[in-house]
C-alpha cells in the first residue's frame, strides 16, 4: 500500500493499493478516502485503486468555499492528473464524490472507461433532515459524541446497530478536517445533465432506506434510465446512504461485476 499525502495544488492526497486496471475513488461531502474503508481489499484484488481525498478535504489541498462549480472540477482534474495521466481508468463516486466523478467523466470524455455513482445527488435539491448542531470544545467530548451519532444515524446509516465506534470516529475525523461545503453540487442537477453527455457506461447504487434519496428512487430510476436506457441502477434492500460502509460486501459485488473494462 502506498499513502500519498501531498498537500499542494498539484496532486491530490490518495492512498493506492493493488493491481491492474486504475480506479479511482472519490468520497462524499463532509468525508474522506476513508468512505471507502471497507471496500479497499476487495477492489485492489482486481484493480490498482487511487482513493483519493477531494480539494478541501482530508489531506488534500484548500480550495476557496467560494469557488465556482466548474472551477472546483478543474482542480479536481489537475489533481488526479498526476495520479492516472492519459491512462483510460474506471472511476466511482459517492454522494457529493458522485457528483464529482459525473463532471468529471464528462470533462475527461473517453479516459473514464466505466463509472459508478452511490448514492449520488446532482437531481436537483435534496430534502432537509433533523441533523444537530455540533457544539462547541467546551460542551465535552461526551456530548460532541452524542450529537455526531445522532447526525450520523440520520443521514449516513440506516441501521442503528451500524453506528459503531469504528464508523462515529471516521466520521468525527471527517468533520475535523473537512474545508469545502459540497452541498452545492449535491442540490444541484449537474449529474442529471452529465449523463446525456458523457460517453461511458454507468451505475447507479443506492440503499433502499437511504435518507436523502430513498423515498423517490423509483422514480430516480426512471429518470435515469429514460436519459440513459443502458443505465444499470442497483438498490440494496435495508442500507442507508453509506451504502458501501453498510453492505460493503454486496456493493464490492456489485462494483466488481460492473467496473471490469471490456477486453
Amino acid at each position: 500500500m502506498t499513502d500519498t499525502n501531498i498537500a499542494s495544488s498539484s496532486r491530490l492526497s490518495a492512498c493506492t493499493v493493488g493491481t491492474g486496471p486504475a480506479l479511482v475513488l472519490f468520497h462524499g461531502g463532509m468525508g474522506s478516502r476513508n468512505h471507502w474503508s471497507r471496500n479497499l481489499d476487495a477492489l485492489a484484488t482486481r484493480f490498482t485503486v487511487h482513493a483519493v481525498d477531494l480539494p478541501g478535504y482530508g489531506d488534500s489541498f484548500t480550495v476557496s468555499k467560494s469557488i465556482a462549480p466548474e472551477e472546483y472540477i478543474d482542480h479536481v482534474l489537475s489533481g488526479i492528473r498526476p495520479i492516472v495521466g492519459d491512462t483510460p481508468f474506471m472511476l466511482a463516486g459517492f454522494s457529493f464524490g458522485g457528483v464529482v466523478a459525473a463532471m468529471t467523466a464528462v470533462r475527461l470524455a473517453t479516459q473514464v472507461r466505466k463509472l459508478s455513482l452511490l448514492g449520488v445527488g446532482g437531481f436537483g435539491p435534496a430534502p432537509a433532515l433533523p441533523m444537530r448542531a455540533i457544539p462547541p470544545d467546551a460542551a465535552g467530548a461526551v456530548a460532541r459524541r452524542a450529537v455526531f451519532r445522532h447526525n450520523l444515524g440520520t443521514l449516513m446509516l440506516a441501521d442503528p446497530a451500524a453506528v459503531t465506534d469504528e464508523a462515529l470516529d471516521l466520521h468525527m475525523q471527517n468533520f475535523n478536517r473537512t474545508r469545502y461545503d459540497g452541498r452545492g453540487h449535491a442540490n444541484s442537477e449537474y449529474t442529471a445533465l452529465s449523463l446525456a453527455r458523457m460517453n461511458c457506461p454507468v451505475q447507479f447504487i443506492y440503499g433502499s432506506k437511504d435518507a436523502l434519496h430513498g423515498d423517490e428512487l423509483e422514480a430516480r430510476k426512471n429518470h435515469v434510465l429514460h436519459l440513459r436506457p443502458d443505465a444499470e441502477f442497483v438498490i440494496v434492500p435495508g442500507v442507508g446512504h453509506w451504502v458501501q460502509y453498510e453492505a460493503a460486501e454486496a456493493v464490492n459485488q456489485h462494483l466488481l461485476a460492473f467496473l471490469p473494462p471490456d477486453t
